[in-house]
C-alpha cells in the first residue's frame, strides 16, 4: 500500500518534469525570438539612420559628441547647473519665515523687482494725487552735498499676530471727548509731521496754524519744534483798548455772533476786558486775506501743495561756469555718450530739482513730451539753455525768472522711464542748440 502510493508519486513527478521543460524549451525559443527580432529592427534601423545622415554629410553622434572638448564643455554646463542654486544668483527664500502662507503675505508682499533704470526707459508709473493731509510745510532732513536722506522710526499704532489685531488707542491732544475743543494747545512736531497732516489732525485750517505760530508759506517746520494751535479755524485775537465786538468782526472778516458764542460773551460785548486774548472762528489776518481766499479756491491739491510746501534754495556752491548741481542727490546713473546726451542723477522720490543757473522758464509742462514726461526748459541767455526731465511735480511757469539753486521742480519717473527704480532727473545743457556733457559745466 505504502510503496503504490510512492510509485505514483513518482510517476507524477516525472510527467510534472516533462511538462515543465517541454514548455521552458517553447518559451526559451519564442523568448529567443523576440530577442532577436528586437535587435535586429534596431540595429538595422540604427544601420539605417547612421547610413542617410553619412550620406547626407552629417556627422554621427559619437563624432560630434565624443569629442574631448564637447565634452569637457558639458561636464561644465552640468556642474554648473548643479552648483547654481547654492550661488547668490537665484535668491534665495527662507522657509521658516513666519507668514509667507498668510493672506495678507500674499496680497502685500513681497513687492515685483522692476528693470533697473535705464539707458533709457519704459512708460513710468504715475505718482497719485498729494493728498490733502500731506500738504503743509514740510522738512526732508536732505543733505545736499551727499543726497542722503536721514529716516526716523515710526510709531505703529497696530500690530497683527497669529490673526489677531492690537491697536493702540490714540487721541488727539487737547481733544475732550464729548464736546468740541475750546482751549489753545500745544503741540511738539514728530518726524513726518506737515502742516496739512497737523491741521487735519486738530481740525482746523493751514492758515490758522501758520498765523498764530509767526509762519510763512516758506517756513520749514522741524521735529521738536513746538507750535501752538487754536481750538477752532479762526485768527486769536487781543483786546485793545477801544475794540468792540464789531469793529473786531470788521477787521477780520468774522461774523460777531460768532465771536459772541465761542467765546461766551455778553451780546453788547460790555465783558471784553483789555489784555484778553478771544477766538475769532472764521476769521482770516488783514494782510493775508487775498492770499487765504485764493488758496481756500484752489481745487487742485497739486497746486496747493506747490504753494505752501516749496523746498528751501540749493545750499551747493557753483562751479567755475557758475552752474550749480541741479539736484539734491549726486548718483549718478548715466552718463553723456553718444547714444545718450544727457546725465540722469537718482534720487529720492520728489526730492527737489534746482535751476543750475538763473534765467528765464521756456517750457514747464506735463505730458509724453518725446519721453521727458513733465519738464521744464530754462533759457540763460547767450544760447545756453538746461533741460530737466522726468519729473513728478513741477514748481515754476514759463516766463517765470528764476535764480541759481531755486527750487524748479520735484524728481520722479513720469516719461520714458522704467518703473519706481527709475526715478531720476535727466539732465541736458544746449549750447545754441547742441547738446553737451552737462559735467563740463556742472560739478
Amino acid at each position: 500500500m505504502k510503496y503504490g502510493l510512492f510509485l505514483r508519486l513518482l510517476r507524477a513527478l516525472i510527467h510534472l518534469k516533462r511538462l515543465l521543460w517541454w514548455v521552458g524549451a517553447k518559451a526559451g525559443v519564442a523568448l529567443g525570438r523576440l530577442v532577436y527580432y528586437s535587435l535586429r529592427v534596431f540595429l538595422y534601423g540604427k544601420y539605417r539612420v547612421l547610413l542617410l545622415l553619412k550620406r547626407a554629410g552629417f556627422e554621427t553622434f559619437r563624432e560630434r559628441f565624443g569629442k574631448r572638448d564637447v565634452l569637457q564643455c558639458l561636464v561644465l554646463a552640468g556642474l554648473f547647473f548643479i552648483s547654481l542654486p547654492h550661488t547668490k544668483l537665484i535668491p534665495k527664500v527662507d522657509p521658516l519665515l513666519a507668514g509667507r502662507k498668510t493672506i495678507a503675505y500674499s496680497l502685500t508682499g513681497p513687492e515685483e523687482e522692476s528693470d533697473v533704470e535705464e539707458i533709457t526707459a519704459t512708460v513710468g508709473l504715475e505718482k497719485p494725487a498729494l493728498p490733502s493731509w500731506r500738504t503743509g510745510v514740510l522738512d526732508s532732513q536732505t543733505l545736499p552735498s551727499t543726497g542722503r536722506i536721514q529716516f526716523h522710526d515710526q510709531d505703529l499704532s497696530a500690530v497683527v499676530a497669529g490673526g489677531s489685531a492690537f491697536t493702540k488707542p490714540y487721541i488727539l491732544s487737547g481733544s475732550t471727548i464729548g464736546r468740541p475743543r475750546d482751549q489753545m494747545v500745544s503741540y511738539v512736531v514728530e518726524p513726518g509731521d506737515s502742516l496739512g497732516s497737523i491741521a487735519v489732525e486738530f481740525n482746523v485750517s493751514i492758515p490758522t496754524i501758520i498765523w498764530e505760530n509767526n509762519l510763512t508759506l516758506r517756513s520749514i517746520i522741524r521735529p521738536g519744534d513746538v507750535l501752538r494751535i487754536p481750538p477752532v479755524t479762526g485768527i486769536m485775537h487781543t483786546v485793545k483798548k477801544g475794540d468792540t465786538l464789531k469793529k473786531i468782526a470788521t477787521l477780520y472778516d468774522a461774523k460777531a455772533e460768532d465771536i459772541i458764542s465761542f467765546n461766551h460773551l455778553k451780546i453788547d460785548g460790555t465783558d471784553l476786558i483789555r489784555g484778553e486774548q478771544i477766538v475769532v472762528p472764521g476769521g482770516t489776518k488783514p494782510q493775508e486775506r487775498t492770499t487765504t481766499r485764493n488758496l481756500a479756491t484752489v481745487k487742485n491739491l497739486g497746486q496747493l501743495a506747490r504753494r505752501i510746501a516749496t523746498p528751501p534754495i540749493s545750499g551747493a556752491a557753483p562751479s567755475g561756469a557758475g552752474f550749480v548741481w541741479p539736484t539734491a542727490s549726486h548718483l549718478i546713473t548715466q552718463y553723456f555718450g553718444w547714444k545718450h546726451h544727457a546725465i540722469d542723477v537718482a534720487g529720492p522720490w520728489q526730492s527737489p530739482n534746482y535751476a543750475a543757473k538763473a534765467g528765464v522758464v521756456e517750457v514747464s509742462q506735463c505730458g509724453w513730451n518725446h519721453g521727458y514726461g513733465c519738464y521744464v526748459i530754462i533759457d540763460h541767455g547767450g544760447g545756453v539753455k538746461t533741460l530737466y526731465g522726468h519729473n513728478s511735480q513741477l514748481l515754476v511757469s514759463p516766463g517765470e525768472q528764476v535764480e541759481a539753486g531755486q527750487p524748479i521742480a520735484l524728481m520722479g519717473n513720469t516719461g520714458h522711464v522704467r518703473g519706481r527704480t527709475g526715478i531720476h532727473l535727466h539732465f541736458e545743457v544746449l549750447i545754441n542748440g547742441v547738446r553737451v556733457n552737462p559735467l563740463g559745466y556742472v560739478r
